[in-house]
């Protein structure tokens, strides 16, 4: 048996080098075919995701027409962006699609930016022509669809509130008091002569004194401090049948911004005037409208709810009768110290609200003329 062994040792054959190599060179090839071929792909992903962090008016029209949007490639390989499609929808219709809204035609502003290196983070502007509206009545709220080279589905953002991404860094902060004309009357705040009746300027009997070409400090409703209001020796006073030195047609008073701004709050002092209870209750006696860049406006018809008459003994009972509807500050005057047969007057304090999404164009003031009424205004302030 053991002769028999070492019969068959003697017999084995070598393996040749050259096959032993050619064998090597094919396990190789077919080892490198292997991990690229199913491997590589693993590691070659296409992967992005995108986020709003912020929406300008850049043209101030009231319309936002520029958006920052922070892309994330999260993939292994380049990726191009091809298009960007931003959707919204106010709150209320989210859970039906067909009042989403598609707005396109979002194009980055340097085109370069649409290249997205593979493990990168990417701060990116785009710009559109189908512009977005926001307003303070309605929460609008957005979504993000981004197509890319590489993706076979686009990129989808969750739903997310777009007003709390608008640029509202030229919100006016601080407060900006208009200087008004003389209009109506003859005469000015102080003026004894022409109009005696009709003066501002009173004792120290009342709660306030109005001070003259100054900053006078008063209260508004629900505000925390008192407004600034700049009184410059001139009042409005709109139309009324009962003056004959009023023109008989209705007095408008139209403040036109050189530069349109963002404000939240409007400021009156005055609407409180001579006659102003001569109107029928219920009806009103002023007109205001603010109009904004974008041609859209807010109407307020102001009645007695803001108006009644400066004496108080015109008024029934003897009281400031705007009171008890809560929407003006009573501002007890005292009595006046030019007229032969003084007064006990008030005027209002008021506010008013802005849609601060948008930037203000005009303010308009109409008076109606059909009644004897005639609302005051002696400042205004934005805030």
């Amino acid at each position: 048996m053991i002769k028999k062994i070492k019969r068959l040792y003697i017999r084995r054959k070598a393996v040749s080098p050259v096959l032993a190599a050619i064998l090597l060179i094919a396990l190789t090839v077919a080892a490198v075919a292997i991990i690229y071929f199913l491997i590589v792909p693993l590691f070659n992903t296409y992967k992005l995701t995108g986020e709003l962090y912020i929406i300008r008016d850049t043209n101030k029209d009231s319309m936002y027409d520029q958006i920052g949007l922070q892309l994330t490639n999260y993939g292994t390989k380049s990726i191009n962006v091809t298009k960007i499609t931003v959707w919204t929808c106010i709150y209320a219709d989210l859970g039906n699609q067909s009042k989403w809204v598609e707005h396109l035609d979002w194009l980055f502003t340097n085109p370069t930016e649409s290249v997205l290196v593979a493990l990168t983070v990417n701060d990116v502007t785009i710009n559109g022509q189908d512009q977005i509206s926001l307003s303070v009545y309605s929460e609008t709220y957005y979504r993000l669809e981004i197509e890319f080279t590489g993706g076979k589905e686009p990129f989808f953002s969750s739903w997310g509130r777009l007003n709390d991404y608008a640029d509202l860094g030229d919100l006016l902060i601080n407060f900006d008091s208009f200087n008004l004309t003389a209009l109506g009357f003859t005469g000015s705040i102080d003026d004894p002569d022409s109009n005696p009746q009709n003066n501002y300027l009173t004792d120290s009997s009342g709660d306030y004194q109005l001070v003259n070409m100054s900053t006078n400090f008063l209260p508004v409703l629900d505000e925390a401090e008192l407004i600034p209001f700049y009184i410059a020796n001139a009042l409005v006073a709109f139309h009324t049948d009962n003056d004959p030195t009023m023109d008989d047609n209705p007095l408008q008073q139209i403040l036109e911004f050189d530069d349109p701004l963002r404000a939240s709050k409007f400021f009156i002092l005055g609407l409180a005037g001579s006659w102003g209870d001569e109107f029928t209750y219920g009806d009103w006696a002023l007109n205001m409208t603010f109009v904004y860049t974008d041609g859209t406006s807010e109407e307020y018809l102001l009645d007695h709810s803001y108006i009644d008459d400066w004496y108080y003994q015109s008024n029934p009972g003897g009281v400031c009768i705007s009171v008890p509807d809560g929407l003006i500050t009573e501002i007890d005057l005292g009595m006046q110290i030019y007229d032969p047969s003084p007064h006990h007057i008030h005027s209002h304090t008021t506010r008013f609200y802005f849609d601060y999404f948008k930037y203000l164009d005009t303010i308009i003031f109409t008076d109606p003329g059909d009644d004897d009424s005639a609302p005051h205004l002696i400042s205004l302030t934005l805030g």
